[in-house]
């Protein structure tokens, strides 16, 4: 691979111990800038690179004036351009740019299309609106198989619980994300969708063997190794039937991260932990301890990308056991040389990108939530939506369900869509965990109406179902299945239903376009 020679990063054995070391780093900065902490920081240590996270985005001016600050500072650190600066911009639940980009359906909505092109056009808008602003990686795609349905941390993350059709949207993702211009980090490997654990909290086990795990949540892995994955995430989990790991976190596991992803399945990119802040390392392993076995895993970059002083003992820890001999100068050598392959591809995306020009994202992230809206079934006609009739809407007020979720407080604004297009609608809020005197009292107001009640995760909070089986037997309703789609299961089946799994705008408007449509 040819580098840019102006970029040229030094070898190496040019390179001091301690450069070696934060090269493999990934930390954070606290607010909406860089100066003068990260400058301050980055003179001590030259850390490799940069996660952002919804405290550091407020706005795009904000955030290309943070991004040219990161990179100036980068660059006066010697490191090479473009400097590894990463984001997990997933869309759906997981979406930091909402506030001033389109702000599309996340993994499981484009699941419902079953097109894998739908995944690529995904990928492709993402990338673009990255690339705008210039961020060269993203911390995706979640390539975990959700096979269990209350898995609380990955659920519309995923593209679903089949592994083939994960697999096959995961490579359409990336090819779109390349096009756009921008590198990718495939996560949480060996896959998080099986656990009923949130690794931001715990330590989740997983009870897969390993041939079950080569038979289901690793062929997504596979296919991205194929389709050119830049880097891969490991997940924070144990796997108790698999003797191999000596019951250690994935993340932490020299089977897991070297002899299966480096080795078996021939993986030649960059494996990095995910942030071993999260609770499911942090409180259960020590950060002078937990570097060193970062590395001997195999990990080539450690995210830990909120508190200074963490990071110091990480490093500090790596350093000495190099020193002592536990870790060999040439494990850490091998990390640095694929650092520096990563930032040789990144420029070459960035140099051949062909993203979706601004003026074509509206119509792009239109065309792709369109793509995503499933009706489910509707024995009592209701569709089209008729203006003679009056209609009640029961929303669900949104909560923030898990660390990796900021859809937390945003008002779901279908009413004005409908009302737009002609049709009679008021609308009444409800809490995600409505109880008796809550769907008493909306069952009453619903008299006399065609009720439309959107649901979130009502499969796992059953007070919103029973507040739709009170409404399906008083009278005619239709469903709207608004984030995991195993509420259509449990759901009044004498009632409509139309799975969206998201609650984008451009997800509502295609909704909106689909329950007014002219027989």
């Amino acid at each position: 691979m040819q580098l840019n020679e102006v970029n040229s990063p030094q070898a190496p054995a040019a390179m001091s111990l301690e450069d070696k070391i934060s090269l493999m780093c990934v930390v954070g900065t606290p607010s909406t800038a860089a100066e003068p902490d990260f400058r301050q920081r980055m003179s001590q240590n030259r850390f490799g690179g940069i996660g952002l996270f919804p405290h550091n985005v407020k706005d795009e001016e904000q955030t290309l004036k943070l991004m040219e600050e990161v990179q100036a500072i980068a660059g006066d650190s010697g490191i090479p351009q473009p400097y590894y600066v990463s984001i997990d911009e997933e869309g759906g639940t997981l979406s930091k740019f909402k506030t001033f980009y389109p702000y599309i359906p996340g993994n499981r909505a484009a699941g419902l299309s079953q097109d894998a092109e739908t995944a690529y056009l995904q990928g492709k808008i993402i990338g673009s609106q990255l690339h705008a602003l210039g961020i060269p990686m993203n911390w995706a795609p979640v390539l975990d198989v959700n096979t269990n349905t209350d898995n609380p941390v990955v659920g519309v993350r995923s593209f679903g619980e089949d592994p083939e059709i994960v697999a096959a949207f995961g490579k359409a993702y990336i090819r779109g994300m390349h096009e756009a211009g921008v590198a990718v980090t495939a996560k949480h490997f060996p896959g998080h969708g099986q656990v009923s654990g949130d690794s931001h909290v715990v330590l989740p086990e997983c009870e897969l063997t390993i041939d079950e795990l080569m038979n289901g949540p690793l062929l997504p892995f596979i296919a991205a190794i194929e389709a050119g994955a830049d880097s891969i995430m490991m997940g924070h989990l144990v796997f108790p039937n698999i003797p191999e790991s000596a019951g250690l976190p994935a993340s932490l596991s020299p089977f897991f991260a070297g002899d299966l992803l480096r080795n078996r399945l021939g993986f030649e990119g960059i494996i990095c932990t995910d942030d071993i802040e999260m609770g499911a390392i942090k409180k259960n392993f020590n950060p002078d301890e937990v570097g060193v076995m970062a590395v001997l895993a195999g990990n080539d970059m450690i995210l830990m990308c909120h508190t200074p002083e963490y990071q110091e003992r990480v490093i500090e820890g790596i350093r000495k056991a190099v020193l002592d001999g536990v870790i060999e100068e040439s494990r850490i050598d091998e990390s640095v040389n694929r650092i520096h392959l990563l930032y040789g591809k990144v420029q070459q995306y960035q140099a051949a990108a062909r993203p979706i020009p601004r003026e074509g994202w509206k119509e792009a992230a239109q065309q792709y939530a369109r793509r995503t809206v499933k009706i489910s079934r509707d024995p009592q006609q209701l569709l089209p939506l008729s203006p003679s009739r009056p209609y009640l809407l029961i929303l669900p007020r949104q909560e923030q369900l898990t660390i990796a979720d900021n859809s937390g407080g945003q008002t779901i604004g279908l009413t004005a869509l409908l009302q737009a297009r002609g049709l009679t609608v008021e609308v009444e809020y409800c809490s995600m965990k409505p109880e008796a005197a809550e769907i008493t009292d909306l069952c009453a107001k619903a008299a006399g109406h065609t009720v439309i009640q959107g649901t979130l995760n009502a499969h796992l909070f059953s007070g919103q179902l029973q507040l739709a089986e009170q409404l399906a037997a008083a009278g005619p309703l239709l469903n709207l299945v608004l984030r995991n789609p195993y509420d259509d299961a449990y759901l009044p089946q004498n009632a409509g239903s139309i799975l969206l799994c998201s609650t984008s705008d451009y997800s509502l408007q295609a909704l909106a376009e689909v329950l007014v449509r002219q027989a």
